[in-house]
This record gives C-alpha cells, structure tokens and sequence, in this order.
C-alpha cells in the first residue's frame, strides 16, 4: 500500500511543480526577467532526474502496481520541452561596449 501512495505521490507533485514552473517562466517572461528561467531549468532537470528514478524503480520491482507508464511519459516530455524553452529564453542580452 505505501509504495502505491510513494507512486502517486511522485506523479503528483511532479506535475505540481509542471503547472507552477510554468505560471512562473509566463510570469518573468512578462516582467522580462528572463535570467530567474535559469533556475526554474535547473530544477525541471532535478524533477525529471526523480521521476526517471522513480519510473526505474517501478518498472524493475513494481510491487504489484499497475503503472501508468504512459502518463510518466507525458510528465517526462513536458520537463523536457518546457526545460529547453527556458534554457533558450533565459539567456540575457549581452550589454553593448562603449
């Protein structure tokens, strides 16, 4: 039962966090601070980096769960796009020499 609630759990705040970098990276791209995406990347790569853990784990002892792989997949994808549009938008403009 606690590796079904770990399971979830997982997914959950994953996708949380999804829908939160977004509505911050639309936030500072408004506000054109774009170099806080920086971080914003960083940590999807953290979350992602759990996820595939997490998705290892499963897929290797399972537990009697049945896996919604697909949706892991999904979640995946999205750290990965929104990840590679933040490293793309949070470069800042280099200042013009005197």
């Amino acid at each position: 039962m606690v590796p079904f609630f770990i399971y979830w759990a997982i997914i959950l705040v994953c996708i949380a966090w999804a829908v939160l970098s977004l509505w911050f990276t639309i936030f500072y791209l408004s506000r054109k601070e774009n170099g806080n995406l920086w971080a914003f990347a960083l940590f999807n790569v953290i979350a992602g980096i759990v996820l595939a853990i997490a998705l290892a784990i499963y897929r290797t002892w399972g537990w009697g769960i049945t896996q919604y792989s697909s949706l892991i997949y999904v979640i995946l994808g999205v750290f990965a796009v929104l990840t590679i549009f933040q490293a793309i938008f949070g470069r800042e403009p280099k200042a013009a020499k005197a």
